[in-house]
């Protein structure tokens, strides 16, 4: 038997290399050369472990045999589709061998026991083997993906500098096209590092709310780029996209928010919305609320200040004065104040805006201006924008 296989290696190769790709579609014909050149390998080494009687738990997988699972990793093809090649020649092979058996002896009992050994011979060598490109494929995909990552960075940070850009080339760099229109976004956590993975976990969490983000937006993935402790990331569309349509996954991570700049258009847009993003960001971080959205067009004003932040804190106290207190009592009148303002200075507006009657609203209004010393219609321009820096920039 070992013999006859011997003498017809290049043809059982042959047929088993078609039968893993006549049933697993995801391989392509460019892949055959990869399949057959490590199905001839393994059925080589398998010959030579049976002629010479050695355990097959004892085999070292051959070198075309690791190249066929790095090629896989090549291809993103997953480990999962690599077993299933596997499987799939083992049972074609099983009968291959079953029918060489029956044409050997008509002892039913001799061909039984023959198949029972051959079976656990096989299933010993494809466990095996099996360990040996788990750990190739694992390594591989970790350097493969490492590697992907840090020429995605500094693609990324090359166009965010300002450097000269093959737009086209480019885009089929990072798989991602540049010739339309993007919204940047960062996805970050206050709570650092301290969870349980660490890093790494962390910024997989980031990654999928980024899919998740992207995806609100009609964007199929998202590009990412790990950036100190946010993630970077630009979902692209051909049509403009709607910040309204932004949503950030529910129990995504605990602690991760989320800041978008204004959609905009190729390579201009690409690094002004992360701009966008990055002061969306910071405005977020200095009120020092918890929020699991930001957009820049929301923040746009006090972004605009957020380069001197001390001017901005003294522009808010200078106009405020008094009404510039953090104490509760303090700031509710403040709050009611804005609210009385954007709703063009009506007091039912607010009253119902707030959920509070017309008389408590007449009556903060009225407080506030005793704190600063002139009647809420005088400067007003001034005094809306202070009472936001005043969110932004606590003294």
């Amino acid at each position: 038997m070992v013999e006859t296989l011997s003498a017809e290696l290049d043809e059982i190769s042959a047929a088993l290399a078609d039968t893993i790709h006549e049933h697993l579609d995801e391989l392509d014909d460019d892949m055959r050369t990869w399949t057959l050149q490590s199905t001839r390998a393994n059925l080589g080494v398998m010959v030579t472990l049976m002629r010479e009687g050695a355990d097959p738990r004892t085999v070292t997988a051959p070198q075309e045999a690791l190249g066929y699972a790095k090629e896989y990793v090549v291809r993103g093809l997953d480990f999962v589709l690599l077993q299933r090649a596997y499987r799939t020649a083992q049972g074609e092979f099983a009968g291959m061998i079953l029918g060489r058996l029956r044409e050997a002896t008509d002892d039913p009992d001799h061909l039984a026991e023959a198949m029972v050994f051959f079976n656990a011979w096989i299933f010993a060598w494809i466990e095996t083997i099996e360990r040996q490109l788990t750990d190739v494929y694992m390594s591989e995909r970790e350097q493969w993906v490492r590697g992907a990552a840090a020429v995605r960075a500094a693609e990324v940070r090359a166009i965010l500098k300002g450097a000269p850009v093959d737009a086209a080339a480019v885009s089929q760099r990072l798989g991602y096209d540049l010739d339309r229109f993007h919204v940047g976004f960062v996805v970050w956590s206050e709570d650092g590092e301290d969870t349980p993975g660490g890093a790494q976990a962390l910024f997989g969490e980031m990654e999928q709310v980024a899919g998740a983000v992207a995806e609100s937006l009609g964007a199929r993935s998202a590009l990412t780029v790990a950036q100190g402790r946010h993630l970077a990331c630009w979902a692209g569309r051909r049509e403009p996209q709607h910040l309204g349509d932004l949503r950030v996954p529910r129990g995504a991570g605990k602690g991760l928010s989320v800041a978008a700049g204004t959609p905009a258009h190729g390579v201009e847009g690409f690094v002004l919305s992360h701009r966008e993003a990055l002061l969306a960001r910071r405005v977020a971080q200095l009120r020092g609320e918890r929020t699991a959205r930001a957009t820049y067009p929301d923040l746009a004003l006090e972004a605009l200040m957020v380069d001197d932040v001390e001017a901005a804190r003294r522009f808010a106290e200078r106009e405020l004065g008094p009404l510039a207190a953090r104490d509760d009592s303090t700031l509710r009148l403040a709050a009611t104040l804005a609210v009385f303002l954007d709703e063009g200075a009506s007091f039912v507006r607010a009253a119902r805006r707030l959920g509070v009657h017309t008389n408590t609203v007449t009556y903060r209004v009225r407080r506030a201006e005793e704190l600063l010393g002139h009647p809420v219609s005088d400067r007003q321009l001034e005094l809306r924008v202070a009472l936001r820096l005043a969110r932004l920039v606590p003294s």
